[in-house]
């Protein structure tokens, strides 16, 4: 049977980015022992854009148009208002299932830069907070058409909610707990990693990872087939095993852009990479070299959903960097 489709969990978020001429430092006013703060920002400027790790991974999977897409997750009352419902379903390969808690607002990020490049960041989770209530046997009719599911960052009770279904559903997983990494309790991570097929991180949470669960690389690589390390611009490393449990690790290096703009949402251009590859039956090396690729795109514009692009595009800078395009994508 033809598994042609991908299911990418995760959150959908609206970015604001604010800039701010002057430094923090002198902006703040704090007393340690009242334990008093005082801050006063006025930006100079703000930019909206559509985020979220899902919908990141969704709309470079909208644009290489190699995969039947099922995004799911929960939204809030402006998600349609504030026009993320038409920018994603732009694509005739996204099936969009989100549940939307008209009480709530959809999860946002506000980030300040100042002069110095520090940031302030606030978030809030919103109708994000939902996502653990899914129940993916509701959602999902035909588990045996997709090839892989990723599950990727959000709270610690969609996450593991998630891999509980996806398992019983039969469904192979990428595991992508992200930022969320320390606040899952030891043993509830190892599980998770057990009922799941590759996990990725970058270098920071992959050693977050092995501090929580105690295992070494060697010993997490005998629970999982395998694991994906993002190292930005030094590109990543898969680490595997074949069917005798040797390991081999392998260095895949970025592909270099045409102009460098923004480096937000590309590891989530990567993820769509690997899962576009998998899908067509290309190798895993090959899905992550193509998940270089399209990262690649992602870092020419603002935004983790400004970037455009086509699959000759992709071909052609694949041949440049790689020296070869594998047959699954030469076929598309």
């Amino acid at each position: 049977m033809n598994k042609s489709k991908v299911l990418v969990l995760g959150s959908l978020a609206f970015d604001y980015i604010m800039g701010f001429k002057e430094n923090f430092i002198n902006a703040v006013s704090v007393n340690h022992e009242k334990e008093e703060y005082q801050s006063t920002i006025t930006a100079d400027s703000r930019q909206q854009f559509f985020g979220g790790t899902a919908g990141n991974i969704a709309y470079n999977l909208g644009l290489l148009n190699i995969t039947e897409v099922f995004l799911l997750g929960s939204v809030g009352k402006d998600f349609e208002s504030l026009g993320y419902r038409d920018h994603i379903t732009q694509f005739d390969n996204i099936e969009l299932g989100v549940d939307v808690h008209e009480q709530l607002f959809t999860a946002a990020c506000y980030i300040v830069n100042d002069i110095k490049s520090n940031q302030m960041i606030i978030f809030h989770g919103g109708a994000l907070d939902k996502c653990k209530e899914i129940d993916l046997k509701d959602k999902i009719k035909d588990p045996e058409n997709y090839s892989y599911a990723i599950n990727s960052t959000q709270s610690v009770d969609a996450m593991n909610c998630f891999s509980e279904q996806l398992y019983n559903l039969k469904i192979p997983i990428i595991f992508d707990p992200g930022q969320v990494t320390p606040l899952f309790p030891k043993e509830l991570l190892i599980n998770n990693i057990k009922k799941s097929d590759i996990l990725i991180g970058n270098m920071y949470e992959i050693r977050q990872i092995m501090n929580k669960t105690g295992l070494n690389m060697e010993e997490l690589i005998k629970i999982i087939n395998a694991i994906i390390i993002t190292k930005g611009s030094e590109g990543s490393e898969l680490i595997y095993k074949d069917a005798r449990e040797k390991i081999f690790r392998t260095n895949i290096p970025i592909a270099p852009p045409n102009t460098l703009i923004d480096t937000t949402g590309a590891g989530d251009g990567y993820r769509a990479g690997i899962l576009s590859g998998l899908t067509l039956n290309m190798t895993l090396l090959d899905s992550c070299r193509l998940g270089a690729i399209i990262g690649s795109f992602v870092v020419e514009t603002s935004g983790a959903q400004t970037q455009r692009f086509d699959i000759n595009e992709v071909k052609k800078r694949f041949f440049k960097v790689f020296g070869y395009i594998p047959p699954q994508l030469e076929r598309r």
